[in-house]
């Protein structure tokens, strides 16, 4: 710059490298590998269900592993036995202890993604996850995620009925809770898993199109097919879906910023590259 002394312009480029150390440093505290992610399928009661809920989990299979680049060892799928392609049968032993590892898992920063799909019915107090044998709480999953790390992400969807008392059990910082009904919907079977996976699919998800489906654009896609598929059939929205997005225990169905920004910081990147740092335009 003409007239500045030689010394300012030294001040300035140390000043500058500082900086853009300080900078460096801030994103590579923020930079994640790929997405751990876990499915659990629970008891589907009947083989109509059964096959619903098997085709669902063989299109989650192939749109995680190729759409968005999850490593197979990263995928996991329990419903049925080891000699039909799944990681195993997903009993309550089984269920907590996996939820135990996901947990484990963020220490690494792997984000975590866990997806329960099934039917679930309310109790006194809480809900109950129908699985083979002893059904599982919301109390004990929560139990059983306690190691995980907050500076993580660990987004968790919900598509049970009943799925609404999962939102305060499971609510932590650095989590993202989305349940398929809001408090009155009936418990019925949810459309939310169906819903899901085709937002998932979609090329319109990442409405902005920068590569990244962020979490919030998943949450709005899937409500927006969820009214797709009753309108298709004539009926009326009966299941309302929320997001808890800052880990406070409340849940919305048309989040403010105070749940939309942090869900919009953390996604699936198209063809699995790494996500570094903030999401622009959130920085």
């Amino acid at each position: 710059m003409p007239g500045t002394p030689a010394f300012m312009c030294d001040a300035k480029r140390r000043r500058f490298a500082r900086v853009s150390l300080i900078s460096l440093s801030l994103l590579a505290s923020t930079a994640f590998a790929g997405p751990k992610v876990w499915i659990f399928g629970g008891d589907p009661g009947d083989e109509k269900h059964h096959e619903l809920y098997q085709k669902n989990l063989t299109s989650l299979r192939k749109i995680f592993t190729t759409t968005y680049g999850v490593a197979s060892k990263d995928l996991k799928i329990f419903y049925g036995p080891k000699d039909a392609g799944y990681n195993g049968i997903c009993t309550k032993e089984v269920l907590l202890a996996e939820l135990k590892e996901a947990a484990a898992a963020t220490k690494d920063k792997s984000p975590v993604w866990i997806i329960f799909q099934g039917h679930a019915n309310s109790i006194p107090g809480g809900v109950l996850f129908n699985i083979p044998g002893p059904d599982a709480s919301a109390r004990e999953i929560a139990e059983a995620l306690e190691g995980a790390v907050p500076e993580t992400p660990l987004v968790i969807f919900a598509t049970t009925a009943a799925s609404e008392q999962y939102l305060k059990p499971l609510a932590a910082p650095g989590r993202i809770v989305i349940t398929a009904n809001s408090a009155g919907d009936p418990e019925n079977q949810n459309d939310f898993p169906i819903a899901l996976t085709a937002a998932l699919e979609s090329k319109e998800t990442d409405t902005d199109h920068d590569g990244l489906v962020t979490v919030t654009e998943l949450f709005k896609a899937c409500h927006a097919q969820i009214e797709a598929m009753c309108a298709k059939e004539g009926f009326m929205v009966r299941e309302h879906s929320q997001m808890d997005g800052n880990g406070d225990g409340r849940g919305t169905s048309r989040p403010a910023i105070i749940d939309a920004e942090p869900a919009s910081k953390t996604g699936l990147r198209i063809g699995g590259e790494r996500t570094d740092g903030p999401v622009p335009g959130f920085d």
